[in-house]
């Protein structure tokens, strides 16, 4: 579907239990000391190619923002999954975190943050736009029936969570 007027309005597919949401960025706080925050900058694009070349891993989608503070959103199959490729040597991220470690903690010259969150009751809807978030994550079904309203939509994501026939 490359024509917007032809996406339907849709909302996620329910996640299935333990999937997480990922949320990571940077803020460039001495934009003249270019080598405390160079590395940092290009670090994270390294690790999401990686991630594409290795589904195996447990990312299931992200996206990239850049402007003046980058920032990536992922969904993970679950924290574990996350956790497992952070801490395994053969990835990009823990070189690139003792690099941060050894040259960039106690100074001040770039921030970083990231929150991750276990998916539990949500809703989400999209209009005359492809697949994005959970949506792209997990799939996506059309907006009717029980999933007309937020109501109706956070109600069903709860009755799927709990293991009750999901009515469409």
């Amino acid at each position: 579907m490359s024509n917007v007027d032809e996406i339907p309005r849709i909302t996620n597919v329910t996640p299935p239990d333990g999937a997480a949401l990922f949320l990571i960025g940077m803020r460039i706080n001495r934009p003249l000391r270019v080598r405390s925050w160079f590395y940092v900058f290009v670090a994270m694009p390294r690790m999401l190619w990686h991630l594409r070349r290795h589904r195996e891993k447990g990312m299931l989608s992200y996206r990239l923002y850049l402007g003046p503070s980058p920032m990536v959103l992922s969904y993970w199959k679950s924290p574990e999954a996350l956790q497992n490729f952070a801490s395994d040597p053969a990835a990009p991220h823990l070189p690139a975190w003792r690099w941060f470690n050894a040259n960039v903690r106690g100074r001040s010259d770039v921030g970083i943050w990231h929150e991750t969150y276990v998916i539990g009751d949500h809703e989400s809807i999209s209009y005359a736009m492809p697949s994005w978030g959970l949506a792209r994550a997990f799939g996506a079904i059309p907006v009717d029936g029980a999933h007309a309203t937020a109501r109706g939509r956070l109600a069903e994501n709860a009755d799927a969570r709990r293991g009750c026939p999901v009515s469409r």
